[in-house]
């Protein structure tokens, strides 16, 4: 007999596959991998700054169309989670609050705590993700896809909590 826990982790998996093959697919490729090149496509989603923007963008449909399937239908978090992960150029296995913490040449974390605490106080995603946006290029567009995309689609007072502890938890191991 299939438990709840079971579903929910089922649906998590389902998820992040499904972000981060799409992400992988929106990566600029060379001649030789064999792979559309889909720079217009990632271009497109760049330059939509609203999430009414993102609504008519044929990419964003794709990954709208595979997050219903796995059971993710809440259009405004998926047109947030494909407008920033759009912007995302790297990787990390880091949480994304705690690569927001870590350090910078200059000793300084790379976002500050006064731009943290304004992101976190913003309680709708229509309110945060013009702030994301801005602070992608502060984390060198470098993020952990499934991860962050979980946090964006369930921007809620639990995940702004979460993101508060980690980051002030990482500022602290890095003083």
């Amino acid at each position: 007999m299939e438990t709840s826990s079971q579903t929910q982790e089922e649906k998590r998996k389902l998820f992040n596959t499904a972000v981060t093959n799409w992400w992988r697919e929106m990566q600029p490729a060379t001649e030789q991998d064999g792979q559309p090149n889909r720079r217009g496509e990632l271009a497109e989603l760049r330059r939509c700054n609203t999430l009414e923007e993102l609504l008519f963008v044929p990419r964003f449909q794709v990954l709208r169309r595979d997050l219903y399937r796995a059971g993710y239908g809440y259009v405004s978090s998926v047109a947030a989670v494909a407008g920033i992960l759009a912007r995302i150029k790297q990787t990390t296995e880091l949480t994304f609050p705690v690569w927001l913490a870590q350090s910078k040449s200059g000793g300084e974390p790379r976002l500050s705590e006064l731009r943290f605490r304004r992101l976190i106080g913003y309680k709708t995603l229509e309110e945060a993700f013009p702030a994301l946006i801005r602070i992608l290029p502060l984390a060198d567009n470098t993020a952990p896809i499934a991860s962050l995309a979980n946090d964006i689609y369930h921007w809620n007072d639990q995940t702004r909590q979460r993101w508060t502890f980690a980051y002030y938890d990482a500022l602290a191991g890095s003083e």
